[in-house]
């Protein structure tokens, strides 16, 4: 399978947590995963990732925004030279559970003809990455002030 998926409870409303995922600016503070982000979540453009994996020297990706729905998720694609070569497909889900929970969901989907064997050989690194950035999430999600993040 050339997908990775995870996922997580927070004890926090979706607007929180999508105020931590949308504001980019604050990655560094928080997110083990991405620890640098540059440019706009907007469909079309162009961003700049720093992917830190564990047993991974980090790395620089600069994909494609395909979707971004407020409170909802959004969607990244990094490509090598063309997608049927080599592709990363990154999506994330905010589902409301209730008022003061929510799930996050992240998909990160290899494509092309490189994909079944970036699969198998990064599939520790992949979740391993995936799950440490769940777990940053919880902790500064629940935390109840984002604004916390910005002093």
């Amino acid at each position: 399978m050339n997908e990775i998926r995870t996922e997580i409870t927070l004890e926090a409303p979706v607007e929180r947590i999508w105020e931590l995922l949308a504001d980019c600016t604050l990655y560094p503070f928080w997110n083990p995963l991405f620890k640098q982000v540059t440019g706009r979540m907007v469909v079309g453009e162009s961003m700049n990732f720093m992917v830190s994996l564990p047993d991974i020297t980090p790395f620089l990706i600069k994909p494609k925004v395909l979707s971004v729905k407020p409170a909802k998720g959004f969607c990244w694609q990094q490509t090598l030279y063309f997608a049927g070569l080599f592709s990363w497909k990154y999506c994330t889900e905010l589902e409301v559970i209730s008022l003061q929970h929510s799930k996050y969901i992240q998909k990160f989907h290899f494509g092309g003809i490189l994909g079944p064997l970036s699969s198998l050989a990064m599939r520790g690194e992949v979740t391993a990455g995936l799950s440490k950035m769940n777990e940053a999430l919880r902790r500064w999600g629940e935390k109840g002030n984002i604004q916390c993040l910005k002093c």
